[in-house]
């Protein structure tokens, strides 16, 4: 058993309350990486997009005390993460190049952590209308490239596997039987 008693972290994956502590903490752990791309990019953002750079940054810090602090707030959580993550990918859609969009499949991840294949499944679809502005804001506002439905569908299906792949292996565990025995007997 993974634990880190100092933080009061222990990982048993039948205890729900394991899991909310992981995540509460994993936050704590991103606010100083927010804090740190914003500082970065300072001066690179396009008229306005700085403060709101820092106020989102600021929003995820508070929010990471909150949950810090009731971490058992699990759709709570979840829907502030995925808020957050989806403004940080639209925000920063101002950037050629930038991998911001990867940052999707945090939510992803922990939508099947938490509920199974079905969060696996529905957080990448979630994700379509983030991934939708960041191609348009790079297609047609930015006029980077053209519109490309494929930028949008690729981080989907990717999004989709990831998501039925952790949903999948949380649901095996949940049932107690371990990876890799499946037709043993």
């Amino acid at each position: 058993m993974l634990s880190v008693p100092r933080l009061g972290l222990t990982w048993e994956p039948e205890h729900p309350e394991a899991l909310d502590g992981w995540i509460a903490w994993g936050r704590i752990a991103a606010v100083p990486f927010a804090f740190l791309e914003v500082g970065i990019e300072r001066g690179n953002y396009p008229p306005g997009d700085e403060r709101l750079a820092w106020a989102l940054a600021a929003v995820f810090a508070a929010g990471a005390l909150l949950f810090i602090r009731f971490p058992r707030l699990r759709a709570a959580g979840l829907a502030f993460d995925w808020a957050v993550v989806s403004a940080w990918v639209i925000l920063y859609s101002f950037e050629a190049g930038t991998p911001v969009r990867q940052l999707l499949l945090l939510p992803v991840v922990e939508a099947a952590l938490r509920y199974g294949l079905r969060g696996g499944l529905l957080m990448p679809v979630l994700s379509l209308p983030a991934l939708v502005f960041f191609e348009w804001r790079q297609a047609v506002r930015l006029d980077l490239h053209p519109f490309d439905a494929g930028h949008i569908v690729g981080p989907v299906g990717i999004g989709l596997l990831a998501g039925v792949i952790v949903g999948a292996l949380v649901e095996r565990l949940r049932l107690g039987s371990p990876p890799g025995s499946a037709g043993k007997r």
